[in-house]
């Protein structure tokens, strides 16, 4: 009777209960209490769906180590469990327990298809990330403001130095920004606590040639909405100068080994893709951009140039996997589920399919 009562008057109570009391107070450190009552609210639905598997005690416990050791991967699985679910979804978890395979398996339409959800980011990168945006967003989130702010920050950047002084730039530019009532973006280079500059009416993608500079340790993009009424902030993680190498490559080596490894062969597969940038994330996708030239071959002048895409894309190899679900913020600043399918596909999606996965 007491546990009964306790659920209804302790909000995070499915989570404690699950994970015990410890893990829970370390997460409670990371996460707000609005994500936290929505992990609550969303394993509560996981677990619904759980049960009703044969090898439920097992995949519980499965569960429960990967909240503990892999805690900001395991978030995105959760969290298209849940999605699924609450559109009257068959879904089963971890269809191929306890061998590899995709992570759902959902019936969408009238067949199964199998999900395979993976994120840019990793676990200590996100607690790192976390910290920044508690912090940034504690300091502005009351700013009376039409902006909503993406900070992306560069391996150079340093909690200790640069996040007060961060902060600072960003109030100022809101007070500035507003005063002068700017309609179109605005990107603010942070360098230094006491050098930064700005960039108007700048797309986000064709940098200014003088900001290829080292010392540029974070990146301030400012957008005007009409729906706000205070100001709001997101972030992306530091850059990829500290996994080794680009973002494109790197989103290709995630796809190629979600494929190779997870996904079975003869059937309709989709990989989930999320927080990648959408610019490379479509270059990991259907190749990288170049630029063709076409010279007289006895003047030297140009006669015609265009881009086109090298032969890169994992779409221009692969035909395991169906489709690739974007996830994240494209270049305007708003947040989109996109489903990418794959002409080459052996198992291609349907256009029905695809609206019920992007939840049209």
């Amino acid at each position: 009777m007491k546990d009964k009562i306790s659920s209804y008057t302790d909000k995070y109570f499915t989570l404690k209960e699950f994970l015990g009391v410890k893990c829970f107070e370390d997460i409670k450190n990371n996460l707000g209490s609005e994500r936290l009552s929505k992990l609550n609210d969303e394993l509560e639905v996981v677990l619904q769906i759980i049960e009703k598997d044969p090898k439920r005690e097992d995949k519980r416990k499965s569960l429960e180590g990967k909240l503990k050791s892999e805690f900001y991967d395991t978030l995105p699985e959760i969290e298209w469990a849940v999605y699924f679910g609450n559109k009257n979804r068959s879904v089963i978890t971890e269809p191929c327990f306890p061998g590899k395979g995709p992570d759902l398996k959902v019936k969408v339409k009238d067949r199964w298809i199998n999900f395979e959800i993976t994120n840019r980011w990793l676990s200590k990168e996100q607690q790192e990330l976390d910290v920044y945006f508690k912090e940034i967003n504690n300091r502005i989130e009351k700013i009376k403001s039409r902006f909503s702010i993406c900070v992306v920050f560069n391996e150079s950047f340093s909690k200790k130095d640069d996040l007060s002084p961060l902060i600072k730039t960003i109030k100022k530019r809101i007070v500035d920004f507003e005063r002068k009532m700017i309609l179109k973006p605005v990107t603010t280079y942070y360098f230094s606590p006491s050098n930064s500059e700005d960039w108007y009416d700048f797309d986000g993608i064709n940098e200014p040639e003088d900001i290829y500079d080292p010392k540029k340790k974070a990146k301030i993009m400012f957008h005007p909405r009409d729906y706000l009424d205070y100001a709001s902030v997101s972030c992306v993680e530091p850059g990829p100068a500290r996994i080794g190498f680009g973002d494109i490559d790197r989103i290709k080596s995630k796809l190629h080994k979600k494929q190779n490894r997870q996904l079975p062969k003869n059937e309709p597969n989709v990989i989930i893709l999320h927080n990648a940038p959408m610019f490379d994330a479509l270059c990991a996708l259907y190749g990288k951009l170049q630029l063709t030239i076409f010279k007289n071959s006895k003047t030297g002048v140009i006669i015609d140039e265009y881009l086109n895409r090298d032969i890169s894309g994992i779409f221009q190899s692969s035909t395991r996997v169906s489709a690739v679900v974007f996830v994240g913020y494209d270049e305007d600043h708003e947040f989109v589920r996109n489903v990418f399918p794959n002409q080459k596909a052996r198992n291609p999606l349907c256009e029905e399919e695809i609206k019920k996965i992007e939840g049209m």
